[in-house]
């Protein structure tokens, strides 16, 4: 080892979205209680830091976990459609889901997040997501204030805030985080493409050009998901000072994943 690099961290596990068919097909459900059972894993000694990709069976919305007022959300639409709509173990506000590459990092407060905030937390994930975004040709922006834009939206996407990127002054990256006192869980999504009809169906006064998507501004980038994915990981791996490993979620985890269901079921709006 060179006398002046820093001694690598402990692995991260790299937990991808698995073939169809396998971890209830990535239902909007099964993908919120699989976050909080890996965090909750993590958290209590019983497997390493993980870091989770994954994308949707089909397009869902999911709440902050505090968000209580849903003013700006169509729910005669999503009652009349079955858009299933679910709680978030995290903060923040609404999404929609769809075509997007969907990220999460468990970890305790170990490592590279030894004695670090919320704010240095969302910056270290942030700098290996701008990284990647960086690697496959967008000018990417990260805001380095605290102020928040975009009023009283209920949309996730119509607001920027601390450590938040954006593209061609549009926010491209939403993420939210939840802290226990033993770790914290991050989740963030990253569009590919923006599905405009289904996005002002659901959300009133959606503004699209508040939001930014990798195949609207890169085409040819938003055809290469493995590469991003690839990107993504070297990202973290630079960011984190630890490799990350390729593996699938413990049977206990899949097994607390089951059980923490009934918590994140569609809303009966």
């Amino acid at each position: 080892m060179n006398a002046q690099s820093k001694p690598l961290q402990t692995p991260f596990r790299l937990i991808t979205s698995p073939p169809p068919g396998e971890f209830a097909n990535c239902e909007a459900s099964f993908n919120m209680a699989l976050d909080e059972a890996l965090a909750k894993s993590v958290m209590e000694g019983n497997a390493p830091p993980a870091i989770r990709f994954y994308s949707w069976r089909a397009p869902a919305v999911t709440l902050g976990c505090f968000q209580k007022k849903l003013d700006g959300i169509n729910l005669g639409f999503l009652r009349s459609s079955g858009l299933p709509s679910v709680f978030r173990p995290t903060g923040g506000r609404a999404i929609l889901h769809g075509e997007e590459l969907t990220y999460s990092v468990s970890s305790a407060y170990t490592g590279v997040f030894h004695k670090k905030n919320l704010f240095e937390c969302y910056m270290l994930i942030s700098r290996a997501i701008e990284s990647a975004l960086r690697s496959l040709g967008l000018p990417v922006v990260m805001k380095s204030g605290r102020e928040k834009t975009g009023g009283k939206s209920a949309h996730c996407f119509q607001s920027v805030s601390y450590a938040e990127i954006s593209l061609n002054g549009r926010k491209l990256v939403g993420s939210a985080q939840k802290r226990w006192t033993g770790g914290f869980l991050q989740q963030g999504s990253i569009p590919y493409r923006i599905d405009a009809a289904l996005q002002r169906k659901v959300f009133t006064g959606f503004d699209p050009d508040s939001i930014a998507c990798i195949e609207e501004c890169a085409p040819e980038a938003g055809k290469k998901k493995a590469l991003f994915r690839q990107f993504l990981a070297e990202g973290f791996e630079r960011e984190l000072q630890a490799p990350l490993l390729p593996e699938g979620p413990a049977p206990r985890e899949l097994e607390a994943a089951r059980a923490l269901l009934p918590k994140y079921a569609p809303l009966r709006i």
